[in-house]
């Protein structure tokens, strides 16, 4: 299943704290464009009744021209209005035309009043029946916000709300990130640090907990390891003791018919008991020599080998046992099947392959093996027995796989380790018309005198 991509978190972060900064930037600038607005207001009012103040005081005529000069110093229009609904001196300009009723009815109780979005307006008393009314244009809440000035600061300041929202955010999706990359590895992640594990925040909180984590799975795991290595010689210890029961059994026997036999009989007996305590003490070897594979594989020590004369000295020492159980053995293997292993091993896994078979013919049978030389060299035992199970197929280089009653089921592992261990395959499988295959695959050994050959071909084609 695909992760999410960690830029999800990212926006995720960041996202929230950019709206945030942009929807309260401009919520303060509307706040401050109000509260600036308040303030211009009472300026506004204060310098109205001022100028009134100073035209009454001054005692000047309420005429165009004083209204024109008090205009140009308050940058606002100025009118004299001469009774309720009267006369405005000097006239409205066009842009306040629209609005000459409300300016003919403002009254000086009603303070500053709005003439439309573009105006404010306010009445001061003069002398009886004149009021002086005061205009000025105001900038509307749009106006003010699309200002290139107020544009300026809002992009500066996003700017770097921007900046402060990718290093926050990647302050925090970078070690998470870290942190999730090697989680599926925690078993066998070998650094001793994580970045975020120093941070006294709960990112290090987290970052310390995979590695506390990571040491008591890797505590667990050592002796998990010991008790399965303790189990596995266990098992291996009752099963190499029951095996090894029959054989010492059999040397015993044979060992008490030749103490007891009468000196002028020993040397018969002797002569008929020698092979088969040789043969059960081969055994014995053998169980031994797995054994020993199991608790310590060590390399290969490869040389070249002709395969058909380790078959062939397998099938001698096996002879007796295939004949106790009435099975046949048939090796025809072409000459020059040879590869580079370790014989001693090599010969273990043929033996191993072939004692599996004459145990899986218990009523008798044939085993007839065969010999390949291609783009690697193959051994291929067919047996005429039940063949394989499909749990067998499955599992059969488990150890301690084994169902046959009493097995130890370690010959077949041990063999596959082997030819592993030599860069090779063992292959299972069941014939068509009935049995078992078991094929052993090694690399192919090119000889010297083979690549002389070869290259003396090439040149003669070359000529």
């Amino acid at each position: 299943m695909s992760q999410p991509r960690s830029s999800t978190l990212w926006l995720r972060l960041a996202a929230p704290l950019l709206l945030f900064v942009v929807a309260g930037s401009i919520g303060i600038a509307l706040w401050l464009h109000a509260a600036a607005r308040r303030e211009s207001r009472t300026v506004f009012a204060t310098l109205a009744r001022t100028s009134a103040d100073f035209i009454r005081n001054a005692k000047l005529p309420a005429n165009e021209r004083v209204a024109e000069s008090i205009g140009r110093v308050q940058n606002m229009e100025v009118l004299f209005l001469r009774g309720a609904g009267g006369e405005f001196v000097p006239a409205p300009s066009a842009a306040l035309t629209p609005h000459a009723g409300l300016l003919g009815a403002l009254t000086p109780a009603e303070g500053i009043v709005s003439a439309g979005a573009e105006f404010e307006v306010i009445a001061v008393p003069m002398e009886k029946e004149v009021s002086m009314i005061f205009v000025r244009r105001v900038e509307p809440v749009v106006g003010f916000l699309f200002k290139p000035e107020t544009l300026l600061v809002l992009a500066v300041f996003w700017v770097f709300s921007v900046g402060l929202a990718w290093a926050l955010a990647r302050g925090l999706v970078r070690p998470l990130r870290l942190l999730a990359q090697r989680l599926p590895h925690i078993q066998d992640d070998a650094e001793a640090s994580l970045p975020g594990a120093e941070r006294n925040d709960e990112i290090g909180q987290v970052a310390r907990a995979y590695l506390d984590t990571r040491a008591q799975l890797g505590a667990e795991r050592a002796r998990r390891e010991r008790s399965e290595r303790l189990a596995i010689l266990g098992r291996m210890a009752t099963g190499l003791a029951h095996e090894i029961h029959n054989p010492l059994s059999a040397i015993r026997m044979h060992a008490q018919l030749i103490d007891s036999a009468p000196a002028a009989e020993q040397p018969g007996v002797l002569r008929d008991s020698l092979p088969v305590l040789l043969g059960e003490t081969a055994k014995i070897e053998g169980l031994v020599n797995q054994w020993m594979f199991l608790a310590r594989p060590a390399p290969p020590q490869t040389a070249p080998a002709d395969l058909a004369e380790i078959v062939a000295r397998v099938v001698r020492a096996l002879a007796p046992q295939a004949a106790h159980a009435r099975v046949q053995i048939a090796h025809d293997l072409p000459p020059g099947l040879r590869a580079s292993v370790d014989a001693r091993r090599i010969t273990q896994a043929v033996g191993n392959i072939v004692i599996n078979a004459i145990q899986a013919m218990p009523s008798g049978g044939t085993l007839a093996i065969t010999g390949w030389r291609g783009d690697s060299v193959r051994l291929i035992f067919r047996d005429t027995g039940s063949g394989f199970s499909p749990a067998a197929l499955a599992q059969h280089t488990e150890l301690f796989f084994s169902e046959k009653e009493g097995g130890m089921g370690i010959g077949l592992s041990v063999t596959a380790e082997i030819l592993k261990a030599h860069r090779g395959a063992l292959v299972v499988a069941n014939a068509p018309e009935g049995g078992a295959v078991v094929t052993v695959q090694l690399p192919l050994l090119v000889e010297k005198s083979e690549i002389r050959i070869s290259k003396s071909e090439t040149n003669s084609k070359n000529e």
